[in-house]
């Protein structure tokens, strides 16, 4: 347990009674001695995401920027702003192919709430910033989030035999615990209906996000990618630690991710409020795929079999687990089932990428 983080918590809680979730996270991962204050992502750290897996992440991350480059009529420079850029290894993956294919042009900007991932940052010729509101207004522009929502601060909502209460964290002597308290009408009134024992989650602070990015992005589109669901249940809370999962997140605060499946529905709703257009929602796997995927792999499984018959099994053996590590990212069972929302301001076009992920096609990319 991180002692500080503890410290606050119960410190918190002495003052105003039991708190929400919300805070409780707030305190377990941003505040300090918390999960986020150094970066914790990558092999050596408690989990890794897509663009630690395999750089042709990032490659194709390229291609659909440069299809978005083109929906706004090729800007110069061509601003990207990634939020929860974490470790930088996507930026960095993304400055090598700007600077190899010239374009389109990047300028690229990252904004990171870490202290240690805002210090790694700073080390990339970039702008780098704790809150997207600091770079000002985005026209035009992009905006793209990896695994951002799902670990922003939530409320938590449970029916049970009585109507509807809120699940909020207290202290004990053996550590925290939770604690139902009655729900109030406002917070009530943001979930669905719920049946005896079910639970809802209410992204408090992925909305807030929502409306600064609406607040932000006078012209341009916002690329949301997450684990989730539209028109159901966001998912359990669970948290990560050491590339396990774990249950009782309310254990050792601070030494531990926490999160829940993003609500899609709740997010493009809210984005549609701010004056933003929801263009669509599918999977990464058929987002991948519409942006080259299976080409890259033939392309691959070609080089292997190549390089088998001149006789460099070694580097043969190599590729296969290269291919064999990218095969992660369009895992339906896996990274594959994450979730890419399409936000853009008034009058921009839908890209041939996304029009192609929602119908299923697969055809060689741009």
């Amino acid at each position: 347990m991180s002692e500080d983080v503890a410290r606050h918590i119960r410190r918190a809680i002495r003052d105003r009674g039991p708190i929400t979730f919300a805070e409780f996270m707030e305190h377990a991962l941003y505040g300090p001695g918390g999960f986020y204050e150094k970066p914790p992502v990558g092999e050596r750290g408690h989990f890794v995401t897509a663009p630690h897996v395999h750089p042709v992440f990032a490659e194709l991350v390229h291609r659909t920027l440069r299809g978005l480059w083109e929906g706004l009529n090729r800007p110069r420079p061509f601003s990207v702003v990634e939020v929860g850029a974490g470790d930088g290894t996507l930026a960095r993956h993304l400055l090598r192919l700007a600077d190899d294919e010239q374009e389109p042009p990047i300028a690229f900007a990252a904004v990171e709430r870490s202290p240690g991932a805002r210090a790694r940052l700073a080390e990339l010729p970039i702008r780098v910033a704790a809150h997207l509101g600091e770079l000002g207004r985005l026209d035009p522009g992009v905006v793209f989030a990896n695994e951002l929502l799902d670990n922003l601060p939530f409320r938590r909502v449970r029916r049970i035999t009585g109507g509807l209460v809120e699940v909020r964290v207290d202290a004990g002597a053996n550590g925290f615990h939770e604690i139902e308290v009655p729900c109030d009408d406002d917070l009530g009134a943001t979930v669905a209906p719920l049946r005896p024992g079910e639970e809802a989650i209410v992204p408090v602070d992925a909305l807030r996000f929502v409306d600064e990015l609406a607040g932000t992005l006078r012209r341009g589109y916002a690329l949301l990618v997450d684990f989730g669901s539209a028109g159901g249940p966001a998912g359990d809370v669970h948290g990560y630690r050491d590339h396990r999962v774990f249950e009782d997140v309310l254990r050792d605060p601070g030494t531990a991710d926490i999160t829940a499946g993003v609500d899609f529905d709740a997010i493009a709703q809210r984005a549609e409020a701010g004056g933003l257009r929801c263009l669509g929602l599918v999977s990464q796997r058929d987002a991948l795929f519409a942006v080259g995927f299976g080409d890259w792999s033939e392309v691959q499984r070609g080089r292997q079999g190549r390089l088998m018959a001149e006789g460099a099994g070694g580097r043969a053996v190599r590729v296969w687990e290269g291919r064999g590590r990218a095969d992660l990212l369009v895992d339906p069972a896996g990274l594959g089932r994450l979730r890419w929302l399409l936000l853009a301001s008034a009058g921009l076009p839908t890209p041939a990428w996304l029009a192609r992920a929602r119908a299923g096609d697969r055809p060689m990319a741009d």
